[in-house]
């Protein structure tokens, strides 16, 4: 069997310290809400440790590569979490820093929710569930192939309330598709409150590995622990491999940090002012 840890990236990024890219992208999360007046800011901060991971460190996506054909596969599922793959992309050149500013306005391509319309963006993810299940089918194209990409998709743990999510899990592991990662969010609240009083879903490693997957579960806004886990994130042993990256809403931002009414939020250039702040480490404006 192919190792896809073998295949690294490298670009523009590689040299650079990844705890201050994970600040960059925050910088770039906060830039895009002020802007639109608002948005899944909360998202993009539980998120930033993993997408700061896997756009700079695991993904080999260059948009300036000529050989593009053979580039991994990154499906947002969760659509909404954009803002933070926005962030990621543009510092890897897939469009011009300025256009962050356009997040959200009429005619942008960087819409609030991802689609096919922004450069680099592989599906629409407004429709939960479905990122997975497209996932299956590149990985098993690309196992048809022999081509040595890879496919990561990246969902929430509201998703896994939703049948299209197991019927792909249950593929994914018949067909021993070792070259597909998924990395869900588990920070317990979707847009109707605490997952646990919509649906419950617990207990989430012991579903997958019946499905027959690898599971990792860690921490998901501890650099450290992302970095480890999602470097070595593909096992050659002909099991497709599940993060669950346990998160918090808004993590590092007081005022959203772990509160269940955050899921959109309006914001203005005070609370910009106050996040940019806790994001250098100089704390909030004291209430």
């Amino acid at each position: 069997m192919l190792n896809y840890n073998e295949v690294r990236p490298g670009g523009i990024v590689a040299d650079e310290p990844l705890e201050e890219l994970v600040k960059e992208l925050k910088r770039s999360v906060v830039r895009m809400t002020e802007a639109a007046g608002g948005g899944y800011i909360a998202q993009g901060f539980c998120s930033a440790e993993v997408m700061a991971t896997l756009f700079y460190r695991v993904l080999r996506l260059d948009p300036h590569d000529s050989d593009w054909a053979d580039r991994d596969r990154f499906l947002l599922s969760v659509g909404h979490y954009a803002i933070a793959v926005y962030a990621a992309m543009e510092k890897l050149g897939f469009f011009d820093k300025a256009m962050l500013d356009t997040y959200s306005a009429d005619g942008s391509v960087i819409e609030m929710i991802g689609s096919e319309m922004t450069p680099g963006i592989e599906i629409t993810g407004g429709s939960l569930a479905q990122g997975l299940s497209q996932g299956v089918g590149l990985a098993i194209a690309a196992k048809l192939r022999g081509h040595v990409w890879r496919t990561v998709v990246y969902m929430s743990d509201g998703e896994l309330e939703e049948g299209q999510t197991w019927e792909a899990a249950m593929v994914a592991g018949h067909h021993k598709l070792d070259n597909l990662l998924v990395v869900v969010d588990v920070n317990g609240v979707q847009a109707d409150g605490r997952i646990e009083d919509v649906t419950g879903i617990l207990p989430i490693a012991e579903k997958w590995q019946a499905f027959g997957w690898r599971v990792l579960e860690i921490d998901g806004n501890d650099l450290q622990v992302v970095l480890e886990s999602l470097t070595g994130g593909f096992a050659p042993d002909g099991r497709p491999t599940i993060v669950v990256a346990n998160t918090i809403m808004g993590n590092g931002v007081s005022s959203l940090h772990g509160k269940p009414d955050v899921h959109y939020v309006r914001w203005t250039p005070e609370q910009s002012a106050d996040a940019l702040r806790e994001i250098a480490g100089e704390g909030a404006e004291p209430v």
